[in-house]
């Protein structure tokens, strides 16, 4: 409804602006509030009730105002602690000068909706119509807003005008989500955000070493935030570990808070923190106490600390020692006094300034006049406005603990301070554009935000006060501890604090001997899920549980760990080995050859000897030294040295001359740019040996009239001094002439004397061969880079130089460093095309040519450039090589290959050869299940369970699944036993029902015969059930209709053989009875309740642990074997289990009665069936164990058609014989025993 209003509002005032220069509010809100006239306003949101009503909407009519009941003294205290600052800072004459602040608050009723109203009423303002002038501009209704005391309330008036940058600075709005600055552009807080209180009540959950704790949290913005902020700070950060999250219900839910409090009651965490509002807790800790939970710890947040409703005797033996984080309590001096002079005759009447009049009748229990109807004749008092204040007792002149109430003062102080600094801002010299500065009269909200974001000062109980980039104060908590007192009373004790400040950071200050702890040892609980472990042992994590879960695994021999809770364990160095505790590394015990034992004083003793032999051959060799060494096997080239070995000779060459010598050819030689150029080496004597040789060469550079300056070189040019004697020196080594005056004797030994005049261009020298200028080149470029860091610097304009105070190197002034800085940043190109810089190192961009020695046909040898290497600023560094100009001093014409070992193909791994370079390796074939499918990989992977390796191991293919199939030749023979076997029940059933009136078929009860024919075809088909790809239908049926067709049948058998028995002793004097007993009711009774039972302990054996399909690749690496796990090795015990007793049962009695007379005692026949039956069955169990995959089926379905053939033969293959081949035998007295004899 607010935001209808308020587009009505903008709609209309647009209307009216396009027709008239006013605008006009279309209606106002009906509000509790207080207001005090002013320059400019302030505006303030505050709880002053706990409850509103907002009546029903008909759409039909405009709508009730809703009203608000439950007065609320400490939110009125707030509100007035925002008037008392409004007067303190305009009776300040440093504060604001010549500018009076009036302010109006609004009482929001602790609820969103009215909440928006006041809002919106504040930033529309309360005149009825305002003058606009030409450019819409003036004073704002208000300058900024303090407020709103909760988070959701917050976020959803701050969306609203942060669009419109008005300053909104809350005193008690703590969620983190308020930082977020593209959000709430506009918002700030004095009190700190949620994300710091986690923080602070993560630093004493690790003061106090608490790991393992339980979190419970509000279902709303405050508590789900933190909730979020506990497990990024608290658990992914490793620094502890949560129990349990809990959302505590807003309702009143008993089953839920059941639920929560079990959840808390039986974990391990013996610390609980509570991150939610005093309401919600109130039926949570009488669930507490219902369920006696006591011995922990709690940890309350600044919503909960200070409730009293929970300081009571009632709730003490379990919250007593409570610790927690409070907003930081202040002092403000003359609150008191200020607050004692309220008097509602001060205010005017109407509803929107009523605040103090409903704080008064709240106090005083009064009425102003006209008060309503009936109060006056119930006894009720009038309110006079001159009532005592004083000496009531009311919380509202407590101010021993102002913490709200600090907050509101700092926030109101903040908006002063900025609307001060902005008033002060000098013409011309503005932070906005054009240097222009905000005015009261054309102020725009924004402006006053900016002036907010650098606000910085500091209260008169010392705290400083200043905004953060998300318009978060500095931070500050108090840490306080429930104080149970001896006479049972609780009281609030402050133990520390934690705050951040500028420069040190976030600190923790804690008193522990202040804090109180409520259990026996008066310490505090430990709360951990695991104890740490100690140094010899390592932790490992519980499988599924949190990280502070673990387990403490003793150390391996030759491994140790030295610090508690240590995650590996280190293996000791070689020389030494673990200690008994495994917490740290011992020296080994030490055994050597000792000077000390026998065998050490012989060696000893032989060693001194021999070294006494040397010294006197030594004396003789010096004695006779001038005697001349000639060797016959030394070849070191180090010997030809005559300065040191001037009496050394030999017989073999020196290594110099062993390549030739030994004929070394067939390899290919490259060279460094040390020798690659030499022309000692280019001589026909070496070519066969080093030709085709690959060198890098310095870069070869052409200088343009290089040959020309050479040659206008003269000594005469130069001085005669020695220091200047460098053109004498060559003129007389190139022309083998001397300068006067000559050395002694040289012009009588026929030397000639210089001129100074010889012809320098006819002289065969290499002075003048510029066809390869080398390192010439690099000099040219040395030279020119010097000369262009020395222009660059002469071309500095002052004031804009890069030294200190932007100054420039002169030629006067000049430092050599100077000249380097201008050395670094030089960058030109050559007249040859190469471009010169220098890195970070003082290295030029490299480049080299790539030369080879070519042998030219008539025998000379020539240094051709095949390619050049370098490093370009761009492209890195690149190779180039033209590969056909190469001449190869090899037979194919081609490069060699030289590889120490061939590449390893897919399917293999290197395996280096111990001792060798790392380039000399065996290729060893991946083992079974592992593959490597790139050249010379250095490891083979293994394959994923569903997949075998190739027979090449360069691949993973698809295992191959194994399971009994009808395609194969043992599933063919299986199927068609089976079918054969159901064939033969049919036709038996066929012949039973065609000769169903004759004796032989129906003595003994011929419905239990045609019943076990039908189980017996059924045991047949269910055999199918276990051929084919196990699916879980067919797994969960194969066993069931297996073990239910077994025992219909064997009840049958056994109800046929219990009926045998009864009839014979029916037939003895006095045993009549007992053939009651053996109706076809009590057959048919007795067979459906054996059959039952085994339907019920299939049933349940299904419903706990049903068979399934599974992949096992335990019997074969390459091979997938499908089959069916019975889920439950008690449930199939207990399935064969049955079977066996029935059939046991059958056969015993069978026996009993198998001597009976009768001329067709079918008791025989059961008695053979059963024995053939158990013997089948016997020898499935070991058979069943030992079978690996699809055979282990194939013997279960083998002992299903056994027994079952067993079975059908035993018990139908005489009855047919006699039907089909002896029918003179199927009468009546041939069954009875006095017809054919047999």
């Amino acid at each position: 409804m607010y935001f209808m209003l308020l587009c009505s509002y903008f709609s209309s005032a647009v209307s009216s602006l396009l027709s008239s220069s006013s605008c006009r509010i279309q209606g106002q809100f009906h509000l509790n509030g207080m207001h005090k006239a002013g320059d400019v306003f302030l505006g303030g949101l505050f709880g002053i009730h706990f409850f509103s009503v907002f009546p029903d909407m008909s759409f039909t009519s405009e709508p009730q105002q809703p009203t608000c009941h439950g007065f609320d003294v400490l939110g009125f205290r707030q509100a007035q602690t925002m008037a008392f600052a409004i007067d303190e800072i305009n009776r300040n004459s440093q504060l604001l000068p010549n500018v009076t602040l009036g302010y109006s608050l609004f009482d929001i009723c602790v609820q969103l909706g009215m909440g928006f109203r006041a809002a919106l009423s504040l930033v529309s303002g309360r005149e009825e119509q305002f003058i606009l002038d030409e450019t819409c501009v003036g004073i704002p209704p208000v300058l900024g807003i303090v407020g709103d005391s909760s988070s959701t309330r917050s976020i959803a008036i701050s969306s609203v005008l942060g669009l419109y940058r008005v300053p909104m600075v809350s005193y008690f709005a703590t969620c983190s989500c308020l930082s977020d600055r593209q959000k709430f552009p506009s918002f700030f807080r004095t009190i700190p955000s949620d994300a710091f209180q986690v923080r602070a009540m993560i630093q004493i959950l690790t003061h106090f070493g608490w790991t393992w704790a339980g979190l419970l949290v509000s279902d709303d913005e405050y508590g789900l935030y933190a909730a979020r902020s506990f497990q990024s700070d608290f658990v992914q950060s490793g620094r502890g570990c949560l129990a349990y999250l809990e959302v505590l219900p807003w309702s009143n839910d008993p089953a839920e808070l059941r639920r929560i409090v079990d959840v808390v009651k039986k974990s391990t965490a013996r610390v609980v923190i509570v991150f939610a509002h005093e309401s919600l807790l109130i039926n949570f800790m009488e669930e507490v106490v219902r369920q006696n939970v006591t011995g922990l710890q709690w940890m309350a947040s600044e919503a909960g600390i200070a409730g009293t409703v929970f300081q009571t005797p009632h709730l003490m033996p379990y919250l007593g020692s409570t610790l927690g984080i409070a907003i930081r309590r202040g002092e403000i001096a003359g609150i008191r006094e200020f607050l004692l002079r309220i008097r509602p005759d001060k205010h005017n009447n109407d509803y929107g300034n009523s605040m103090v009049k409903q704080f008064w009748e709240y106090t005083f229990q009064c009425r102003f006049a006209p008060p309503p109807a009936g109060w006056v004749e119930a006894g009720g008092a009038l309110c006079t406005g001159q009532e005592d204040l004083e000496n009531m007792e009311t919380e509202f002149l407590d101010i021993s603990n102002l913490r709200p109430e600090y907050n509101v003062y700092k926030a109101v102080y903040a908006l002063a301070y900025a609307l001060d600094e902005m008033l002060q801002c000098e013409p011309g010299r503005g932070p906005f554009s054009g240097h222009s500065c905000a005015t009261l009269q054309r102020l725009e909200p924004w402006q006053l935000v900016y002036y907010l974001e650098k606000v910085n000062f500091t209260t008169p109980c010392g705290d400083q006060v200043s905004f953060d980039e998300n318009g978060d104060a500095l931070p500050i908590y108090d840490i306080m501890n429930w104080l149970w007192l001896p006479d049972g009373k609780t009281t609030l004790q402050k133990v520390g604090e934690v705050k951040r400040s500028a420069f040190k950071g976030e600190e923790l200050t804690i008193d522990e001997d202040k804090i109180f702890w409520n259990f026996e040892s008066k310490k505090p609980q430990q709360s951990v899920c695991s104890e740490s472990c100690p140094p010899g042992t390592r932790m490992a994590r519980k499988k599924g549980e949190p990280v502070c879960c673990f387990d403490c695994i003793p150390c391996s021999e030759g491994k140790i760990s030295n610090k508690t809770d240590s995650m590996e364990c280190i293996s000791c160095p070689e020389d030494f080995w673990t200690s008994p505790q495994q917490d740290h590394c011992v020296p080994k015990n030490t055994e050597f050859l000792s000077y000390h034992e026998p065998l050490g004083i012989c060696l000893t003793t032989a060693s001194l000897l021999g070294t006494f032999i040397c010294a006197v051959v030594l004396g003789i060799f010096i004695y006779h030294r001038r005697t001349p060494i000639v060797s016959y096997y030394a070849t070191c080239s180090c010997l030809s040295d005559r300065q040191k070995f001037p009496s050394f000779f030999r017989t073999i060459p020196s290594d110099t001359f062993q390549v030739v010598r030994q004929n070394v050819t067939g390899l290919q030689w490259m060279a460094s740019e040390a020798w690659i150029a030499a022309a000692v080496f280019q001589i026909p004597h070496l070519m066969p040996y080093l030709v085709g040789t690959l060198g890098i060469a310095i870069r070869r550079g052409e200088i343009a009239g290089l040959r020309d300056f050479l040659l206008q070189i003269r000594p005469d040019q130069h001085n005669n001094d020695y220091g200047n004697s460098m053109v004498k020196k060559f003129w007389e080594y190139t022309f083998q002439c001397r300068f006067a005056p000559p050395p002694e004797g040289w012009v009588e030994a026929g030397g000639e004397l210089c001129t100074g005049q010889e012809d320098l261009e006819n002289m065969e020298t290499e002075f003048l061969d510029i066809s390869d200028l080398r390192p010439e080149y690099n000099v040219y470029k040395a030279v020119y880079a010097l000369a262009y860091a020395l222009d660059e610097m002469l071309q500095c304009q002052p004031g804009r130089g890069p030294f200190s105070g932007h100054s420039c190197a002169t030629l006067q002034r000049l430092e050599p460093w100077q000249l380097v800085y201008y050395v670094e940043k030089v960058n030109f190109t050559t007249p040859f095309g190469d471009q010169v810089s220098f890195d970070e190192n003082g290295d030029a961009l490299p480049i080299y040519d790539i030369m080879n020695w070519l042998w030219l046909p008539d025998g000379r040898t020539t240094l051709q450039k095949v390619g050049e290497v370098k490093r370009s600023a761009f492209k890195g560094e690149e190779l180039t090589i033209d590969e056909d100009k190469i001449f190869w001093n090899i037979e194919s014409k081609k490069p060699p290959r030289s590889v120490c070992s061939e590449s390893c193909p897919p399917g293999t791994r290197m395996a280096r050869k111990k001792g060798e370079p790392v380039c000399c390796f065996d290729c060893i074939p991946c083992s079974e299940g592992k593959i490597s499918n790139k050249t010379d990989s250095t490891e083979c992977i293994s394959c994923p369970d569903d997949f075998w390796s190739s027979p090449q191991r360069d691949h993973c293919v698809p295992k191959k699944t194994e399971f009994l199939s009808y395609h194969e030749p043992l599933g063919i023979c299986l199927t068609t036993t089976s079918l054969l076997g159901t064939f033969i029940c049919d036709v038996v059933l066929g012949i039973f029902s065609y000769h169903r009136s004759t004796p032989i078929v129906r003595a003994n009860n011929s419905e239990l015969s045609f019943l076990l024919l039908v189980s017996l075809k059924l045991c047949f088909l269910c055999s199918l059930l276990f051929i084919g790809r196990p699916r879980l239908w067919t797994c969960q049926l194969r066993h069931a209709a297996f073990g239910i067709s077994f025992v219909l049948c064997i009840s049958c058998i056994l109800v046929k053989t219990m009926v045998v028995l009864a009839v014979f002793k029916a037939s003895k004097p006095g045993g009549g009875a007992s053939l009651k007993w053996f109706g076809a009711v009590q057959q048919r009774g007795t067979v459906i309740v054996l059959t039952s039972i085994q339907a019920a302990i299939c049933t349940a054996w299904l419903v706990s642990s049903s068979p399934a399909p599974h992949k096992n690749t335990q019997y074969h690496n390459d091979k997938i074997i499908y089959e069916c796990v019975v889920g439950s090795t008690v449930g199939f015990a207990v399935l064969l289990g049955y079977i066996g007793l029935l059939a046991t049962l059958s056969f015993l009695i069978a026996f009993i009665a198998r001597n009976l007379p009768d001329s067709f005692n079918e008791a025989k026949l059961i008695t053979f069936s059963m024995l053939i039956f158990c013997a089948v069955w016997v020898a499935f169990v070991p058979a069943y164990i030992s079978s690996p995959g699809k055979y282990a089926d194939a013997v279960e379905v083998f002992a299903i058609l056994a027994s079952s053939f067993g079975l059908l033969v035993s018990l139908f293959g005489p009855k047919c014989y006699i039907i089909l081949l002896r029918p003179e035998r199927n009468t009546k007295k041939a069954i009875m025993g006095r017809g054919i004899q047999s």
